[in-house]
């Protein structure tokens, strides 16, 4: 009817003649028709205020705050992100993308072969398969091979795990690395961060496949001296071979390393610290995870890592003062 109408009154003339006898319809298909028609001219004079609505409507003012005239061009679009975390300029030539989870694995490999000072590896989990005993064989050889040079390295290698998911099952994280940290006590770390809000009967309730679902770590980076590997992936066989992920290589940036290596160690300060027999202990003066008060345990835990971001933000900011501002004064 609508279709109809829409033709106008000479097709509605046409359908009233062939309706005889039928002045009740006939009366109630022209009372229609009126209606339609008078709806169809409403529409047409409002349609094109309604289209040039949104052009009349005054503007809405975008207040956006000047650019600092001392700064590279652009760069000011970027700055609130210091409000929030630190930032580091870094040059496009130490930056390079890998392509593939065996590019990731091999890349690892030759950065710990040739780590003089640190190695630093935060990550959700260490897998148990052959990929994974290999990477750990490098490390052993890295640090046997600092210990027996003619003028030994310092080197250290400091490991940071999540204490739910490095533990589960009889073979897992811990028992990969617990040769590392026997026959290199002094130079290896293993830190096993365990979420405060596990404990108690929920601790005890929840099956071990499960317990990961109430908190973890999951930082994901992988620092060799001054070279960084930023990425998704875990340290598993899975993502050396055929599962693809993100991996940012950052090569010979000291300043990022300096920041992860402290991030790190300030997380690996309020977990809890992996000994040769396969037990956890807390760091002196640190409050339990889970089996200490868990506001006090949130508070210490908390300052300490924003002392490092506090520390590292209040660094860029007189790096940037001096580099941009110091010509005005």
């Amino acid at each position: 009817v609508a279709a109809a109408a829409a033709a106008g009154p000479v097709f509605w003339r046409r359908l009233l003649g062939l309706l005889p006898g039928r002045p009740g319809l006939a009366a109630l298909l022209g009372r229609l028709s009126d209606r339609l028609g008078r709806n169809r001219d409403r529409q047409r004079r409002r349609s094109p205020w309604l289209l040039l609505a949104p052009l009349l409507s005054p503007a809405v003012p975008q207040v956006t705050s000047p650019p600092c005239c001392l700064c590279p061009e652009g760069v000011h679009r970027f700055q609130w992100i210091r409000n929030l975390v630190p930032e580091f300029g870094v040059s496009s030539s130490h930056i390079r993308v890998l392509s593939s989870p065996a590019e990731f694995f091999e890349l690892m490999k030759g950065q710990i072969r040739v780590a003089k000072r640190r190695v630093v590896m935060a990550s959700l989990y260490l897998g148990t398969g052959p990929l994974e005993q290999e990477l750990v064989d490098c490390l052993e050889s890295t640090l046997e091979k600092s210990l027996q040079a003619k003028f030994p390295s310092n080197l250290k290698v400091s490991i940071l795990l999540d204490f739910t998911r490095g533990s589960r099952g009889r073979k897992n994280s811990r028992t990969m690395l617990l040769p590392l940290l026997r026959r290199f006590p002094e130079q290896v770390r293993v830190s096993l961060f365990h979420t405060p809000h596990l404990r108690g009967l929920l601790r005890l309730l929840i099956p071990e496949r499960f317990n990961e679902t109430i908190g973890l770590q999951h930082i994901k980076v992988y620092l060799f001296d001054n070279s960084v590997i930023l990425s998704g992936a875990n340290l598993s066989d899975s993502y050396f071979t055929n599962r693809q992920d993100r991996y940012v290589f950052l090569q010979d940036c000291a300043e990022i390393a300096d920041f992860f290596t402290e991030l790190v160690d300030a997380v690996g300060d309020v977990s809890l610290q992996l000994q040769g027999d396969d037990t956890v202990q807390v760091v002196d003066g640190m409050v339990h995870p889970y089996k200490g008060d868990r506001a006090e345990y949130c508070k210490a835990a908390n300052k300490r890592v924003m002392d490092v971001i506090n520390s590292a933000r209040t660094r860029q900011q007189m790096l940037h003062a001096q580099t941009f501002h110091s010509n005005s004064l």
